[in-house]
């Protein structure tokens, strides 16, 4: 059944569509780069330093003032603790070449990348059930012995394709970077090495881990908008309704974070976890801390919570769809 509707998807004009948006993405990124070094960027100065060792340098420097610095709240205690651990993993003090990762990173998590996913997860999905209830062929499907079957695969694609978009553009991306910047070296440095700001890391991760822990938490998130993309197909008459019905779902956390009665606990919990953010601030979220908030004397970290609050919606997104199934479409 999978592959039935998997054929039917590509024949369809809105499947060809997605494709070509699928290529202009994957290769549009090309020209997409972080700022990487230069080659002034190693030529020594009077010291005999370069730049590159410069800047690392002042990265470790200011991880090593953080961890001597006196900890005068929970915050500062925990950044002091972070800080030792990031320090204590660093197994090589010089510079090393990391340009590979920087860019690969810089490419696989994009904001840009991830728009326009939701764009194709849009098209494909908002529509994967309308249009047999457009052209009447959902009353063959309900009628059908293998109705179920019919349904749940339509179910399993919203899980199966953002996963394989998600994986064939890293490919492309890691074929692409490998062209333009070499072999991947270094990945088993501290990924401090390619960020900005090495203080809002969450953990002493390596490149290889922190490119792994952003990577599924980007999966998780391209199939709940897929999940939820599918659902709202099914509850509705048309692709607009549908399509309309799914942007309402990706705008309403963002709208609670407007919401000044809530609790401090809750804004702070919506401004991470709504999907606008997620799209368009997802660095910044992805393996980062966020802080701690105390709920019946237990410490809750921020991160770790809108994670399981992420995985929980797109639990309650499965069994919705189960429930309209049995409940709804074939009763």
């Amino acid at each position: 059944m999978i592959q039935w509707e998997l054929k039917k998807i590509f024949k369809s004009k809105n499947g060809i569509f997605t494709f070509i948006l699928f290529f202009i993405l994957s290769i549009s990124m090309i020209f997409i780069k972080p700022n990487l070094e230069g080659v002034n960027d190693y030529r020594e100065n009077s010291k005999g330093i370069t730049t590159v060792e410069e800047q690392f340098n002042m990265n470790v420097e200011l991880l090593r003032e953080v961890s001597e610095s006196e900890a005068k709240d929970d915050i500062s205690k925990e950044f002091k603790e972070i800080s030792n651990k990031k320090l204590s993993a660093i197994k090589f003090n010089k510079y090393k070449d990391i340009r590979f990762w920087k860019a690969f990173h810089h490419r696989a998590f994009h904001p840009f990348m991830i728009f326009i996913m939701l764009i194709i997860i849009v098209i494909i999905f908002s529509n994967i059930y309308t249009d047999e209830m457009i052209s009447t062929v959902d009353k063959l499907i309900l009628t059908s012995r293998n109705k179920y079957k019919v349904l749940y695969s339509k179910l399993a694609l919203s899980i199966v394709i953002p996963v394989i978009l998600y994986t064939v553009y890293l490919i492309i991306q890691f074929i692409i970077t490998c062209i333009q910047f070499g072999k991947p070296i270094n990945g088993g440095l501290q990924v401090l090495r390619i960020l900005d700001n090495p203080l809002l890391i969450k953990d002493a991760y390596t490149i290889y881990e922190f490119i792994l822990l952003k990577t599924g938490i980007m999966l998780l998130l391209l199939i709940t908008l897929g999940v939820f993309g599918c659902l709202f197909s099914f509850l509705t008459t048309n692709s607009i309704q549908s399509t309309s019905a799914f942007f309402i779902f990706i705008f309403s956390g963002k709208v609670m974070t407007l919401i000044r009665w809530l609790p401090n606990e809750a804004l702070m919990i919506f401004s991470k976890v709504n999907y606008i953010d997620l799209i368009f601030n997802f660095n910044e979220f992805a393996g980062m801390y966020s802080g701690r908030f105390r709920m019946f004397n237990i410490s809750l970290d921020i991160t770790n919570l809108c994670l399981g609050i992420m995985i929980a919606v797109l639990f309650i997104g499965i069994l919705s769809c189960r429930s309209i199934f049995r409940k709804y479409l074939t009763r």
